[in-house]
């Protein structure tokens, strides 16, 4: 794993997480990406970006693919992979990793937009925000590379 993507630190699993199968659920999957997600943007946007600047992001796209079952007990962390920006819009991609040994459970492939809350409306970066963004995609190019799962259409395989 690159020092350049964002590692978080262990996601809490909670019982309520798991479904009739008897492991997290779905939808949970991405909660536990999203949380990775918004602790790398606060490295990116500061602490308190809505409060002070009335700015924020929201998502726009997403793809998801379930590898492998998460399971309660499991230590979960988000590896979060700057991939692409621009004024207005962010490309990420996120690893949801078990363990020490890093195995991938759950792919999540998305854009996140920067908007003003007031007017709801897409807006710009602030400058210093911009300017963190391309710096962060700029140090994960090489690993973001890497990544063949990026830019897949949803399909089935022939067999």
């Amino acid at each position: 794993m690159s020092d350049a993507a964002y590692l978080s630190p262990p996601l809490e699993i909670e019982e309520r997480f798991l479904d009739h199968n008897g492991h997290v659920n779905m939808a949970y999957h991405l909660v536990l990406a999203d949380r990775a997600l918004d602790l790398a943007f606060a490295q990116i946007k500061g602490a308190d970006y809505l409060g002070e600047r009335g700015l924020t992001t929201f998502a726009a796209e997403m793809h998801v693919r379930y590898l492998r079952e998460i399971n309660l007990g499991d230590e979960i962390r988000g590896r979060v992979i700057w991939v692409s920006t621009d004024a207005k819009r962010a490309l990420w991609a996120i690893e949801l990793v078990r363990g020490a040994e890093g195995e991938v459970a759950t792919t999540v492939e998305g854009v996140s937009l920067s908007v003003e809350l007031a007017s709801r409306k897409v807006t710009p970066f602030p400058a210093d925000v911009a300017a963190r963004l391309s710096e962060a995609a700029a140090q994960c190019a090489e690993e973001a590379a890497a990544l063949d799962w990026l830019g897949r259409r949803v399909g089935m395989s022939k067999a």
